[in-house]
């Protein structure tokens, strides 16, 4: 029997999302419900006390991944291209 994948997404408020499925019991919110490494957390707090700029959990995890201080195991959906670097960009497709 094929197994349904789990569409997964990327929140600023996950551990929010998180808590409120445990205390609601909701399995599937809690299914879909993407918790990147604490790294991410402690980087992209890191960053924003150094320089004043915070970035969404999605862009320092994408800029950790890249940079080989995550696997594509520990990030979500590591071929997707965000377009945050110019070597991080949809590849346009030739029509001729």
């Amino acid at each position: 029997m094929k197994q349904k994948s789990v569409k997964l997404y990327a929140s600023e408020s996950v551990l929010e999302h998180f808590y409120e499925a445990i205390a609601n019991g909701n399995s599937k919110i809690l299914k879909r419900v993407h918790i990147p490494k604490s790294d991410v957390f402690y980087v992209r707090k890191a960053i924003s006390e150094a320089t004043g700029e915070t970035y969404t959990l999605d862009h320092v995890e994408r800029a950790m991944y890249l940079e080989g201080y995550l696997t594509r195991n520990e990030v979500l959906d590591p071929d997707r291209p965000r377009g945050y670097c110019s070597y991080d960009t949809p590849k346009e497709v030739s029509t001729t």
